[in-house]
């Protein structure tokens, strides 16, 4: 089995240049993280690691799981362990490096990285990112009048069209996009039994509640976040 470890060297050193250089050796999970959040991870840990912890009860070693909006990795690296294998879509290059490289750091087998962002038919093809945070949470397809820092083109497909199946558990965090999602995944979602949806929800979305609700979902606001839903199937509780 590989393992891996990290050689560091200064920037302004040449390639040839060998007396700084220093091997940091990797047995455990690896986060790799955005620089500009570096205090809060360094005083409290993980963005949402309660939330990821809870999450836990809805992994299944016999069922996959998807993380849609992956970012760095933070629920990809926690909960793989836990899942049968998990689809990690994340459409923004940089920040797909980084999954790429938790991941890989942490030894992990059973997680596919997906260099693609989800939506509906409507918007399958090339479509226009708006990165608006340095370390990139919050990136959208949307223009929700946040100064946008930079954009990037990416590639849209639809969830139906991957075909995945046996899903016991779907992570979803794609900036107000999560209802075009949904709409173009519901072969997916039927064929699985309509798993449980962990979804972010910042501002009201009637039309996404409605749909949920409409495939007999029930929505659970969850306690200490008021911005974060699960959505169960009713015959599924």
């Amino acid at each position: 089995m590989c393992e891996y470890f990290i050689l560091t060297k200064p920037n302004h050193f040449d390639v040839n240049r060998d007396e700084k250089n220093q091997v940091i050796c990797l047995t455990e999970k690896a986060y790799i993280l955005p620089k500009n959040n570096i205090n809060y991870y360094i005083q409290n840990g993980l963005f949402e690691k309660g939330l990821i912890e809870w999450c836990r009860q809805f992994c299944k070693k016999d069922q996959n799981m998807l993380d849609i909006g992956a970012h760095s990795g933070t629920y990809t690296i926690s909960l793989a362990e836990h899942s049968k294998h998990v689809y990690s879509f994340e459409p923004q290059k940089m920040t797909y490096y980084s999954l790429c490289g938790s991941v890989a750091l942490s030894n992990i087998k059973n997680v596919t990285c997906i260099n693609l962002g989800l939506g509906s038919s409507e918007q399958v093809g090339k479509q226009t990112l708006n990165i608006v945070s340095l370390d990139g949470g919050g990136s959208t397809l949307h223009n929700n009048n946040n100064e946008v820092l930079q954009t990037e083109e990416i590639e849209i497909r639809t969830l139906d069209s991957f075909n995945i199946d046996n899903i016991g558990f779907i992570k979803i965090d794609v900036e107000e996009n999560e209802l075009q999602v949904l709409l173009s995944g519901k072969n997916t979602l039927e064929r699985s039994n309509y798993p449980k949806i962990l979804f972010e929800m910042n501002i009201e979305n009637k039309e996404l509640i409605n749909f949920l609700e409409g495939i007999h979902y029930n929505i659970i606001c969850i306690s200490g976040y008021n911005n974060m839903f699960l959505a169960v199937n009713k015959l599924n509780v």
